[in-house]
């Protein structure tokens, strides 16, 4: 999630410092999802001076988690319907 500790100092950050590894791997793109609205998900990666190297994409009523049945409830937490965790790639 957008502006999350773990989001913000370790997962994104790990794939923008490993850009390189993975283009050279034949992949073509990076991209995030998160569920939050396109402006605040902007912002983060401005924040974050990943533009360059990964694109941010905002889901910004979760649809198009649900429809992959990718959301967790994290409502105890006081963050509401969020993303689980995952990468895809061609095999």
């Amino acid at each position: 999630g957008a502006y999350t500790g773990v989001c913000s100092t370790k997962h994104v950050p790990a794939y923008k410092d490993n850009i390189e590894k993975f283009k050279a791997k034949g992949i073509d793109s990076v991209i995030c999802v998160a569920i939050n609205d396109p402006y605040t998900v902007n912002a983060w990666a401005e924040k974050l001076q990943a533009k360059d190297a990964i694109e941010f994409y905002g889901d910004f009523d979760g649809s198009f988690h649900k429809s992959l049945e990718l959301t967790t409830d994290l409502s105890g937490a006081l963050l509401g319907t969020r993303s689980e965790r995952y990468i895809t790639y061609p095999p």
